[in-house]
């Protein structure tokens, strides 16, 4: 391995730009290739960062043995064969969200994984402070047993111009595993799995989707697409917990969010994104005496770039010989409620979700 971290991006779309502007600032790495099946976006990503190599397949650039790690900026649907191609390759790899199609795919990657650090994007918004502050106080028993993890994302109607001109896979369970559910959803679970130290084992969701209504489907969504875009599931975890996560884009309200947990003794009232707005972290707890008290916990989100947060820590997790903040088997968890919130949502029943030693 040469004295910096040698990255290869496969895809050079919006997402691609992202991970090379987070490459171009990390000391310890270098973006030494690119590659795209259009020719124009791979040379054009090339010239902003001076990038020697420029291929026209992620086949080519996983060949490349000067190349130590490659971050695939690809839809899901065409991500499965390049990470298995990068694997047996011997390159690290870091995943754009949603981790995999399926659970299958992602046992794929485990099997080929060997001592490869593997990591998934889903983590983006754990880096933030509002995250930790959340971690260490659920972590030291503040809130007591757990109940209720409550997850509200509605993008309103007019938070989505028409016009847009959204891609095709982005809606499409052919092209990325599904729809809104695995475009925002997947970061809500990530972030309340994280704040609750990965101690949640889901064992039950019943799920309901629905695609956008036609008549705002015009110039907001691509003519081609079959998944949803409002989503409701609720996990039942083995501690008796429950997750509740509600997610829409284009929904036919004004947009609103919430992000709550609610334990025994106490609840968190949170922000998950770092936009400026009300505090991102308020403490209420419970006394018998005194009724609720409320402690603001974190009142400014702070500035971080969570674009580029999960290839500072891929780097780092390469360089200490460590994996990801969510590394294939947190990812794998994530899959596994995904692919039951489908299941339920086709079948209108609750789905068991396989247990964690089964994967």
């Amino acid at each position: 391995m040469s004295e910096k971290l040698r990255l290869g991006i496969v895809g050079c779309g919006v997402i691609g730009h992202y991970h090379a502007a987070a490459v171009a600032r990390n000391r310890h790495a270098e973006l030494a290739a690119v590659a795209d099946v259009d020719a124009s976006k791979a040379r054009h990503l090339a010239a902003q960062y001076d990038v020697p190599s420029v291929y026209r397949s992620g086949a080519t650039l996983c060949g490349d043995r000067a190349i130590d790690a490659v971050v695939l900026a690809l839809p899901t649907g065409l991500r499965s064969r390049e990470a298995k191609r990068a694997l047996r390759g011997g390159k690290h790899v870091l995943l754009e969200k949603p981790p995999a199609m399926n659970v299958g795919q992602l046992r794929s990657y485990l099997k080929l994984r060997g001592d490869a650090v593997v990591g998934c994007c889903s983590s983006r918004f754990t880096f933030t402070d509002g995250a930790e502050e959340a971690r260490a106080r659920i972590a030291c028993g503040d809130l007591g047993r757990l109940r209720i993890l409550r997850c509200r994302g509605i993008f309103g109607v007019n938070a989505v111009k028409p016009g847009a001109k959204p891609p095709a896979w982005r809606a499409r369970h052919s092209l990325n595993g599904g729809g809104f559910l695995v475009n925002w959803g997947i970061y809500d679970l990530d972030y309340m799995m994280h704040i609750t130290g990965w101690s949640l084992e889901p064992e039950t969701v019943f799920a309901q989707t629905w695609p956008i209504a036609r008549e705002l489907a015009k110039g907001r969504v691509h003519p081609d697409s079959d998944a949803e875009n409002h989503v409701f599931l609720l996990v039942r975890c083995k501690c008796g917990a429950v997750i509740t996560l509600e997610r829409g884009e284009a929904v036919s309200q004004e947009s609103d969010t919430a992000w709550q947990v609610t334990g025994d003794r106490g609840s968190l009232r949170l922000q998950m994104t770092t936009r400026p707005g009300p505090p991102t972290v308020v403490l209420d707890t419970a006394d018998g005496e005194a009724g609720l008290r409320t402690e603001v916990i974190l009142q400014d989100p702070g500035e971080v770039d969570v674009n580029a947060m999960p290839v500072h820590d891929f780097v780092s997790a390469i360089l200490h010989e460590r994996q990801p903040r969510t590394d294939l088997a947190k990812a794998l968890i994530l899959q596994k409620i995904l692919d039951a919130t489908y299941k339920s949502a086709r079948t209108g029943k609750a789905v068991r979700v396989p247990a964690r030693d089964g994967a």
